[in-house]
């Protein structure tokens, strides 16, 4: 798929309020802890939801892959599917104390709008279909290794990346904390939403919505320690019109003490 347009990807950004949060399934990183000790596994799962953060549906499995970003590459984790919670389960492993960070790519998928609602395959592949999109999704989730959280700035080079410029391990209740948006490694306007796990169980609800500045980077102010989901869009028409739009999406998880 080509890249989209400039012109595009800010349309995108200023529509993204008003029409992307309503049908976003978000994949989303959820760690099973905050912290490990190099060597020790910690166990994460995938979850794909509405609610933050409880998964509603398993993606189709070839679809979903993650990885451990180590010195400077990314590499494969297996993923387990729990059929009875809707999620992958895998274990990350880092050798070194600082920030580990594990990383998941749901492949990109076309649905396209039919007489029957949407249904996944494009128009040619589904008679009667007005309307195909294709959507790619990014996900990232930080935990502190050996006490050490060195590296939380990485950049690992996602399509769609949030990066960010605080380190988790450091902010409190009260204050904010700065995250840059990356599309294909450079800075882009953007709307950043936010939450924290067990805000509310409203579908596609977020405690904070923040837009990003000139150079790329938003605050988001932290107001309840535990998990919490960062997460952005953008949203285009690619040049070589495969489909009508583009979706890319992206999250970021953290503790906040």
């Amino acid at each position: 798929m080509n890249k989209l347009t400039t012109a595009t990807l800010c349309a995108g950004a200023l529509v993204l309020a008003l029409v992307g949060v309503a049908t976003a399934h978000e994949t989303v990183i959820k760690p099973g802890a905050a912290s490990t000790v190099p060597g020790k596994a910690v166990p994460f799962g995938v979850h794909s939801a509405h609610v933050f953060i409880e998964s509603e549906e398993l993606e189709t499995p070839a679809d979903v892959q993650a990885f451990v970003f180590v010195d400077g590459k990314a590499v494969p984790v297996s993923l387990a599917a729990d059929q009875k919670a809707l999620t992958f389960t895998g274990e990350a492993t880092f050798a070194k104390p600082g920030t580990g960070i594990i990383l998941v790519n749901r492949l990109p998928q076309v649905w396209s709008l039919t007489p029957e609602g949407m249904k996944k395959g494009t128009k040619k592949e589904l008679p009667g279909a007005t309307r195909s999109n294709l959507y790619e999704k990014f996900a990232k989730a930080l935990v502190a290794v050996g006490d050490q959280t060195a590296g939380f700035d990485t950049v690992v080079g996602q399509r769609l990346e949030l990066v960010p410029l605080t380190d988790p391990a450091t902010v409190a209740v009260g204050q904010d904390l700065a995250v840059k948006v990356l599309y294909d490694g450079q800075p882009t306007p953007a709307t950043v939403l936010a939450t924290y796990d067990g805000f509310t169980k409203n579908p596609n609800t977020y405690a904070y919505y923040t837009e990003t500045d000139d150079t790329g980077a938003a605050k988001v102010r932290i107001t309840h320690p535990g998990l919490w989901l960062v997460r952005t869009e953008m949203k285009g028409a690619p040049a070589d019109g495969a489909v009508d739009q583009e979706v890319l999406r992206s999250t970021l998880t953290f503790f906040v003490k």
